[in-house]
């Protein structure tokens, strides 16, 4: 090789990876990745297919705009007055003044759903912001100093929809002085004027206004309404724009009605509203009267059944359950509510209901018969459980049943990753369920519902939903004396560990071991036993927990139920795994005859999930090597189960692995992978996220530096 051959010679600067074979010559040499480049983040919802003037409006905003300091405004009217409307409107003509960005949010404030978490906000907003998952902290606390710091010195705006409280609102406000942030709400907010809020009242529009959203509504072919007419039929409607809005999708979809006609038919259903005293209360009735009035028998029953719906979006699938009809035709029958406006397409085959619709629907239901409403909405229920235990079932096939939901059931429904996909599309549903079957005093469907949630809710860091769900269905069963009671309370300690409420789940487990001995199940004793355990053990007792782990594995192995005897021997490895005994040798004992034992009964996910401790036992026994490989065994296995709690999981297990062998670099990305899993888990995966930040930037901090 001659000295050509070996010479690197770069003019300018160097960015990236940098291998130098002998000599490398340049202005600036940078030793680390590309850096990564965050989209300028627009969140914003899109605007509205038809807009009319709201010229005072935004000129009242542009006003604000132009003063000193941040611009802070509350939006309030009506719903359905066109709050979010004028935001999204306002906000997408002055781009130019948030260079940094626009961030959304809605709050559900009368949507029926519950609000997001402010972390979750935060957390989100921070990510969207350019902040990296892993350096996200988990206290909401921190997370508002982080998100004041960020927001300091950006032109940012926020959007704030569907605030209740200004308490909603306050730790969303951003530091900036170059920033805006809008909040819309049905009320005022008043509290927020200490922060500086201006308040925007938005009322509905005159006449002249509400005929050219008619106009921009109406099909350019349609025979040509006259400007009176116009005018008359907005003032009928009192200008409120959802009502407008209805209004002109029903003159859309039925061109050949004479409008004079229309505008009569709203007069006489508003004088026979006798109990609306408000005049935009009744524009909104009556529009809706009518429109609900257009639609043919069979779609009219479909909307009343919107009320006997648990939660606030829905598919076709439950509402034909509930109403015993195909889903063919419930599908071809949300089509026609969408066209009239009635119902929103908010996904693929999804729907919801507006809130002033939702209050409609009521209406109209609480006129139908109420035994046949009850027995609408238990078939929807019962949907809801069916459903649920099919994918309890592929989640986990293995564990020992009791609810007569299982007898029979059809579980091709769902492949084995969606049937974990389906649940968390639906987990708002599925809990809405089971707290009106609560409520309506359907106590055996109570006591299932805990049952079939335990493995859906069970690996994605919903310790509180668990322990609700739990908690109800302990409750029913212990009302009926059915032996689930035992069950429900044996996973309700488990979800309080989780939350870190040690003494309370040693003695809601203690109460399911002493219940479990009462009925002389052998396999409900081992399992709440071992359960208990975990309590001492994730309160830093190992050897308050190791009687009882004993006196399970020896029940279980009475029993001869492998399975049992896998789970006992696998928490047993964990136990000795605590600092307190650090027994490596008997973690792997343990570790082996479950993992052994597993295999051997087919169950993938039990298997890798003692894996996980296994490479543990093995790295504190000096077999980081061995520890890998077990561990790429079963990262394919972990990855087709689709829980992010498990990849997570795994990826902290993978990075402490690569620590002890002193590859700090892939330590590093799997510690990372770990952080934006437990992230995407959400709040309830915030301690172990904060735990595994600790141990990455420890890594850093044994790292030499530049």
């Amino acid at each position: 090789m001659n000295e050509a051959e070996h010479i690197n010679t770069v003019s300018g600067s160097v960015h990236g990876q940098v291998l130098q074979a002998r000599t490398v010559t340049a202005d600036t040499i940078v030793l680390h990745a590309p850096e990564h480049r965050v989209p300028v983040p627009r969140q914003l919802p899109p605007p509205a297919h038809t807009w009319v003037d709201r010229t005072d409006e935004l000129e009242r905003l542009d006003r604000l705009l132009t003063t000193a300091g941040p611009t802070r405004v509350v939006v309030t009217g009506l719903g359905g007055v066109g709050k979010t409307g004028l935001a999204v409107r306002w906000l997408d003509g002055h781009h130019e003044r948030h260079p940094d960005g626009v961030l959304h949010v809605d709050l559900n404030g009368w949507s029926g759903h519950p609000p997001p978490a402010t972390a979750q906000v935060l957390a989100g907003w921070l990510r969207a912001l350019g902040v990296a998952a892993d350096d996200l902290p988990g206290e909401v606390a921190e997370l508002v100093a982080l998100y004041r710091t960020v927001t300091s010195d950006k032109a940012v705006a926020m959007l704030v929809d569907n605030a209740r409280s200004a308490e909603q609102v306050q730790a969303l406000v951003p530091a900036t002085a170059r920033g805006t942030i809008l909040v819309t709400s049905r009320n005022r907010l008043a509290e927020l004027a200490i922060a500086g809020f201006r308040h925007l009242d938005l009322d509905c529009f005159p006449a002249a206004t509400g005929a050219a959203l008619l106009t921009g509504l109406l099909d350019e072919e349609r025979q040509p309404i006259g400007e009176e007419l116009l005018h008359a039929l907005a003032t009928r409607c009192h200008g409120h724009p959802l009502v407008l809005t209805i209004a002109g999708a029903h003159l859309a979809a039925y061109p050949w009605r004479d409008p004079a006609r229309l505008i009569t038919r709203l007069t006489h259903l508003a004088e026979a509203s006798t109990g609306a005293l408000d005049p935009h209360e009744l524009s909104v009735e009556g529009v809706l009267q009518m429109s609900y009035e257009d639609l043919d028998a069979t779609t009219a029953r479909l909307y009343r059944g919107l009320a006997e719906h648990p939660g606030v979006e829905f598919t076709a699938e439950p509402l034909a359950a509930g109403l015993d009809v195909p889903v063919a035709e419930v599908g071809r029958g949300l089509g026609r509510l969408v066209e009239a406006n009635l119902v929103t397409e908010t996904g693929d085959e999804r729907y919801r209901l507006h809130d002033v619709l939702r209050e409609h629907v009521q209406t109209l239901a609480g006129q139908d018969d109420q035994a046949k409403r009850l027995a609408v909405r238990r078939r929807m229920i019962e949907w809801y459980l069916r459903r649920a235990a099919a994918a309890d079932k592929i989640i986990n096939p293995f564990p020992r049943r009791f609810s007569p939901v299982y007898t029979g059931l059809d579980t091709g429904v769902f492949a084995a990753k969606a049937a974990l996909e389906w649940a968390e599309t639906e987990r708002a549903n599925l809990l809405a369920a089971q707290q009106v079957a609560a409520d309506q005093g359907w106590t055996e469907l109570v006591y299932q519902f805990g049952e079939v949630l335990w493995n859906p809710l069970r690996p994605n860091y919903t310790a509180g939903e668990l322990v609700s769900s739990q908690f109800l269905g302990a409750n029913a069963a212990a009302d009926a004396g059915h032996i689930l009671e035992v069950v429900c309370r044996t996973r309700q300690g488990f979800g309080e560990t989780n939350l870190g409420h040690h003494e309370a789940a040693v003695a809601i487990c203690t109460i399911a071991v002493e219940r479990a001995a009462e009925v002389g199940d052998p396999w409900l004793h081992s399992g709440a036993l071992s359960t208990r355990a975990r309590a001492h053990l994730k309160a830093d007792d190992p050897h308050a927990a190791l009687p009882d782990l004993e006196h399970a594995l020896e029940i279980a192995e009475g029993m001869s139920d492998a399975r049992s005897i896998a789970l006992r021997h696998r928490r047993l490895g964990e136990t000795a795994l605590h600092p307190k005994v650090a027994d490596a040798p008997l973690a792997l004992h343990h570790l082996r005859l479950a993992a052994s034992m597993f295999t051997g009964i087919g169950d993938d996910i039990g298997h890798a999930r003692t894996v996980l401790h296994l490479a543990r036992a093995l790295t504190l026994n000096g077999q980081a090597a061995e520890a890998v490989s077990e561990l790429a065994a079963i990262e394919q296995a972990v990855r087709d189960y689709g829980s992010v709690g498990y990849l997570a999981d795994l990826c902290t297990v993978l990075g402490e692995v690569h620590a002890a062998l002193g590859d700090t670099a892939e330590a590093h990305r799997r510690y990372g992978q770990a952080i934006d899993y437990y992230t995407a888990a959400g709040p309830g995966a915030d301690k172990s996220k904060a735990t595994v930040i600790a141990r990455r930037d420890a890594l850093d901090s044994d790292q030499p530096t530049a």
